[in-house]
């Protein structure tokens, strides 16, 4: 590149006012400088050609959401019969899928609701998939040796024992209040 492309492109000089700047910047450097009226005439111009702008966009995005609906459609009319039964089918294991380890954190909660304080923080720190057979049956004894396995491992997660009781034991009921005469009674050797 030449010197004087490098000098063209690196902007207004340093030593020049901020309106001079302006001008070289919108290429308006010969003349009147512009008053406020026309320098707000012009950005409302700007502003009315970027909202018709927007308003044209956003037309044409409504007209590609429904375009794009009416394919999705019609690509769903198209799919053969087998494409449609693989799609219900995965779709259901999906659901199967779900549904199963909703089943196993209930059974993991009911079993850890007798020795966690919170049974929830049982499921969350138990892999719920690893207590799922083939057939789909849950491993109830599987998940009762990891609860305990858990509980050795992490005791804070364990139901607090019963607060002691402070009340001093049991109680009997106070003996017959003694009156005076039995009292000398008894010492007298009478009674």
């Amino acid at each position: 590149m030449s010197e004087s492309s490098t000098e063209q492109s690196a902007g207004p000089a340093e030593g020049t006012a901020p309106d001079d700047q302006h001008q070289a910047a919108t290429g308006t450097g010969t003349g009147p400088e512009p008053t406020v009226a026309e320098r707000l005439a012009a950005a409302e111009a700007d502003r009315d050609k970027w909202q018709t702008l927007s308003r044209k966009n956003e037309e044409r995005a409504k007209a590609n959401a429904a375009k794009a609906k009416r394919f999705d459609d019609l690509e769903a009319a198209s799919k053969s019969d087998l494409e449609q039964a693989t799609d219900r089918a995965a779709k259901a294991e999906g659901q199967i899928s779900a549904l199963t380890q909703r089943v196993v954190r209930a059974e993991v909660k009911a079993l850890a609701a007798k020795t966690f304080a919170d049974p929830s923080d049982a499921a969350a720190f138990l892999d719920l998939g690893a207590y799922i057979d083939d057939a789909g049956d849950v491993d109830t004894k599987g998940i009762e040796k990891a609860l305990a396995d858990l509980l050795k491992s992490k005791p804070h997660l364990a139901r607090a024992e019963a607060a002691p009781s402070f009340d001093g034991g049991a109680r009997t009921t106070a003996a017959k209040p003694t009156s005076m005469n039995d009292l000398i009674r008894q010492a007298a050797g009478t009674s």
